[in-house]
């Protein structure tokens, strides 16, 4: 009977090139199963029961998803606790010293000292519209606009409200009622604060936790500071339109209130340490759920390392050992076929 091998060198070409492309095929494989760590042929290796490894799969992908939106939390509470820790520094020192010098400097030193306070406003004002990742942290829901409009447009609304009052008293009344009238009204919240307070920016940052901040540049934790700050600026932009008793007066109004100022800016940021602090256990449990799980995921699809490098090393040489057979045949035929 003829055998196979007898069928001629077309057949033992294709024979070859069979050879060749199963090994090639298990080659692939194998450096695939090195680099990943996981077995090719995931069936298989389960023996077709994959109901463990979605469980497990699917958990992973969930468990991806929180870790985003709790880092996420984290950045954004972290950037706002930088900004109110910013504007309390300022505030801590600046309320106690209103009360005091209109006491113990004379009207230009106070004129002075007003427009310094001027240019903190200012810069309280620019911290308030602090963006990270182009979301303003202060605007609530509303975080693509910046929280607080324009500053001068602010003074511009301030002297509108202001108009008509003669005292010391009367402007610091007329200031607080403009900060504190309700959206609609023409006040701050309508016409300087641009973001959007119904509602919250919430996070789900666990399976069973989820984050809401409700701080934002209209809560009432900022207005006294807010209030205090726009009494000295609007006496500041007036020059000498107000005599020596109003100015040291309206310092004196302003000291008062930034002092319970510093009260509400230390509630907002224990308010916001305590969210902090819930987003770091969250990341933290999070990710020891995820290490369990990664575990136990190649505990059963894994790709033990010193079995696939040896196959690979195996199939290595039986790949170098065909590549010899294929050129010595090879040799063999162009003899055969000169002589």
């Amino acid at each position: 009977m003829t055998s196979f091998h007898s069928f001629g060198d077309l057949s033992r070409s294709f024979q070859l090139r069979l050879g060749q492309h199963g090994l090639k095929t298990k080659l692939d494989r194998l450096t695939n199963e090195l680099m990943t760590g996981i077995k090719s042929d995931i069936p298989k290796a389960l023996g077709g029961n994959l109901s463990g490894i979605s469980h497990i799969e699917s958990r992973l992908k969930l468990l991806t998803t929180y870790q985003q939106s709790a880092s996420e939390a984290q950045n954004r509470l972290s950037g706002m606790q930088t900004a109110l820790e910013h504007i309390q520094l300022v505030i801590d020192d600046l309320g106690p010293r209103l009360l005091i010098e209109p006491n113990i400097l004379e009207e230009h030193g106070l004129r002075e000292s007003a427009g310094s306070i001027m240019r903190d406003f200012r810069s309280m004002f620019n911290t308030l519209n602090t963006s990270i990742a182009g979301q303003y942290l202060f605007s609530g829901t509303k975080t693509d606009n910046a929280s607080l409009g324009g500053f001068d447009s602010m003074l511009a609304e301030l002297t509108t409200a202001v108009a008509g009052a003669t005292t010391a008293s009367d402007i610091a009344d007329r200031i607080d009622e403009w900060f504190e009238a309700p959206l609609g009204t023409g006040g701050f919240a309508n016409t300087i604060y641009q973001g959007d307070d119904t509602g919250s920016t919430r996070f789900s940052i666990s399976p069973d936790r989820r984050i809401d901040i409700n701080m934002t540049a209209n809560s009432e934790e900022l207005r006294d500071t807010l209030k205090g700050m726009a009494i000295v600026a609007y006496a500041s932009q007036t020059g000498g339109a107000i005599d020596d008793t109003n100015l040291r007066d309206l310092f004196s109004e302003a000291g008062a209130r930034l002092v319970k100022g510093t009260v509400g800016l230390t509630s907002a940021r224990a308010y916001l340490g305590q969210q902090q602090a819930v987003a770091t256990q969250a990341l933290a449990r999070n990710l020891a759920e995820a290490t369990t799980l990664s575990i136990a995921r190649t505990n059963m699809i894994g790709a033990d390392p010193y079995e696939t490098v040896t196959a690979l090393e195996e199939t290595e040489a039986k790949i170098q050992s065909l590549y010899a057979l294929t050129a010595r045949l090879s040799r063999l035929n162009l003899t055969d076929y000169l002589s």
